[in-house]
């Protein structure tokens, strides 16, 4: 089974291309600080590499949130389209649960993705492996860094944008709590999107779009502004 992943939710987007979990081409946005979303540039880029049409795919793993309103949008946007076009199913993976999933299976402890949310917040959620799976813990949230630090009560491995901003606070409230996951990642959030959707795809794969939802967590200010 060959599955295209797509993660716009971040400014380092992602595509990856998975064939029986294994993982055939995978892309970062070599260039996150422009303001092009590069997703379309992405899978083009994953596909000529692979020498795999897009008609050849059984299917998509698309990242849902949360992440950057625009870039979810964009992501969300393309899957829509290739789901019409080739009558191919998707599945819908959690942000964060796809951070996760680019954490090795053999890594000990919790796992905490940690996304900027702005406003002095983060996007987190915990997880675990175990037996070789990645468990959720707790449900995706946006939290003060405050706040997170109180919810860590023993080694965790950290990752995600979010440590560009915390990273220092956490190791100084952390301590010994805190571990890089730096030396445990082993795929991109795409590809950690698609290993996730090809576990799940017998029983959630849809071709249903109105199922396909962007979790915000909170409300995009665009729209906060419009009530005010």
């Amino acid at each position: 089974m060959r599955l295209l992943g797509i993660d716009s939710s971040q400014p380092s987007g992602s595509a990856a291309l998975l064939e029986n979990q294994s993982i055939l081409s995978q892309k970062i946005n070599p260039n996150p600080e422009s303001r092009a979303n590069p997703a379309l540039a992405l899978v083009d880029a994953v596909l000529s590499d692979a020498a795999v049409e897009l008609k050849a795919l059984d299917g998509f793993a698309i990242t849902t949130g949360p992440g950057s309103f625009t870039g979810l949008r964009v992501g969300i946007s393309l899957i829509k389209g290739f789901v019409l076009s080739l009558e191919k199913p998707f599945i819908g993976i959690s942000t964060l649960e796809a951070l996760a999933a680019t954490v090795s299976p053999d890594a000990p402890g919790v796992i905490c993705p940690v996304l900027d949310a702005r406003k002095k917040e983060i996007y987190t959620a915990l997880f675990q492996y175990q037996a070789g799976h990645l468990v959720r813990l707790t449900e995706d949230a946006v939290y003060s860094p405050e706040e997170l630090c109180r919810i860590v009560s023993q080694p965790t491995i950290f990752l995600g944008n979010g440590l560009e901003s915390y990273k220092n606070y956490f190791q100084d409230r952390l301590g010994p709590r805190m571990v890089s996951g730096d030396a445990f990642i082993q795929c991109c959030p795409a590809a950690g999107a698609a290993r996730l959707a090809a576990r799940r795809f017998a029983k959630e794969k849809s071709f249903d779009l109105n199922t396909l939802q962007i979790n915000y967590i909170r409300k995009p200010e665009a729209e906060i502004n419009l009530k005010t």
